[in-house]
C-alpha cells in the first residue's frame, strides 16, 4: 500500500479549494443597467438629477458615461444637467465595468419647455390722439407674453372695450384717462393713456379769417335790424366751430359823443347777442378802440367807423 506524504496531500487540497472558489464567488460579474430615474418635465436653464440604477453584483469600479441627447455629456452616477432650449430630449446612460469589457445601456426622456411668460404691456398708442367728437380714435397695445391674452380696455367715459386694437368714439371733449389691463394664466399687467378730445368742427373753420362787422346809428349802441343779420351769419360760424374765439372790437366816429364810453358799449352790444344765443363767453373778448383817428370827416364817410368788428383768433385771445 503506497501512502501520500503529508506535503503533496495538503497541495492537491488547496488547488481543489481554489478550482471551487474560482468557479463560485470569485468570477467577475457585468455591469448591467436596471433602470434610469429622472424629471418627466423641467423648464428651460432648469437642472434636473438623473439616476442609473444597476445591479448590485457588478464587479467594482463601475464607470458611468451620460448623453443628454443636446450635444452635452457628462460622467458619475448620479448627474445633473440643464437644457438651454425646449424640445424633447433622450438621456442616455453607458454603464461599464471590467475595464470596459463589459457595458450596459438604459435611457429615459424628458420635456423641456419654456417658463410661462406674464402678460406684460409695452406700449399702448392711440390714433388721432386729439380727435374730435366725432372722430373714431383707434386704440392699439403691444403685449408680450404667452397666449391667450385677455385685454380689457376703460376709455373714461364710462365706456369699455376688449381686444388688442379697439375703436371708440367720444361724444363730448374733454381730457380721458385710458386704461388697459392685460391678463394671461401667468400674471397681468395695466398702463394708461391720456387722450384729450376736441369739439367738432365743420371742414370750412380752419379757412375763416374774418367775419361780418356791424354798424350803428350815430351815437347809438343799438343792434338794428342790419346788424343782428349780419350777426347772425357769426353766430353760425361760432356754432359750427366751438375751437374758434373772437375779439370783438367797438369803435366810434368823429363827432360822435363820449366815443370811449360808445366803443365799449358797441363792443358789448355784440357781445351780448352772442352769448345770448349760446356762445360761452369763455371764447369772447371786447375791446374799446375809441374814436377814429385820421379819417375824413365828410358825413358819408363817417357811419363806417359807427362800428364793431368780429375778428377771429385762434390758439387763444
Amino acid at each position: 500500500m503506497h501512502t501520500m506524504k503529508p506535503q503533496r496531500y495538503l497541495l492537491l487540497t488547496a488547488l481543489t479549494a481554489l478550482t471551487i472558489l474560482g468557479l463560485t464567488g470569485c468570477r467577475s460579474t457585468p455591469v448591467e443597467v436596471l433602470g434610469v430615474e429622472g424629471p418627466d418635465s423641467l423648464q428651460v436653464n432648469q437642472s434636473g438629477t438623473f439616476t442609473a440604477t444597476i445591479n448590485e453584483d457588478a464587479k467594482p469600479p463601475v464607470e458611468f458615461s451620460w448623453d443628454f441627447g443636446d450635444g452635452s455629456s457628462a460622467a458619475g452616477n448620479p448627474v445633473t444637467h440643464a437644457y438651454t432650449e425646449p424640445g424633447t430630449y433622450t438621456v442616455t446612460v453607458t454603464a461599464s465595468n471590467r475595464g470596459g469589457k463589459s457595458t450596459s445601456t438604459g435611457s429615459t426622456s424628458v420635456v423641456v419647455y419654456r417658463p410661462p411668460v406674464p402678460a406684460e404691456i409695452i406700449s399702448i398708442t392711440a390714433n388721432p390722439m386729439q380727435p374730435d367728437t366725432r372722430t373714431a380714435v383707434r386704440f392699439s397695445a403691444n403685449v408680450r407674453g404667452d397666449q391667450p391674452i385677455t385685454y380689457q380696455w376703460n376709455f373714461g367715459d364710462g365706456s369699455t372695450g376688449s381686444g388688442a386694437n379697439p375703436t371708440h368714439t367720444y361724444s363730448r371733449p374733454g381730457t380721458y384717462t385710458v386704461t388697459l389691463n392685460v391678463s394671461n394664466n401667468a400674471g397681468s399687467d395695466s398702463r394708461t393713456l391720456s387722450i384729450t378730445v376736441r369739439p367738432y368742427e365743420a371742414e370750412y373753420c380752419a379757412d375763416v379769417t374774418e367775419m361780418n362787422p356791424v354798424f350803428f346809428d350815430r351815437n347809438s349802441s343799438v343792434l338794428n335790424d342790419a346788424a343782428r343779420s349780419a350777426l347772425q351769419e357769426n353766430l353760425q360760424i361760432l356754432q359750427d366751430c366751438p375751437n374758434l374765439s373772437v375779439r370783438v372790437e367797438g369803435w366810434a366816429a368823429p363827432g360822435e359823443r363820449n366815443p370811449q364810453q360808445l366803443s365799449t358799449d358797441r363792443a358789448r352790444a355784440v357781445e351780448q347777442f352772442y352769448t345770448s344765443n349760446g356762445i360761452p363767453a369763455s371764447r369772447i373778448t371786447t375791446v374799446s378802440r375809441g374814436r377814429v383817428t385820421g379819417v375824413t370827416s365828410k358825413k358819408e364817410g363817417l357811419a363806417q367807423y359807427r362800428r364793431a368788428d368780429t375778428i377771429p383768433v385762434r390758439g387763444g385771445m
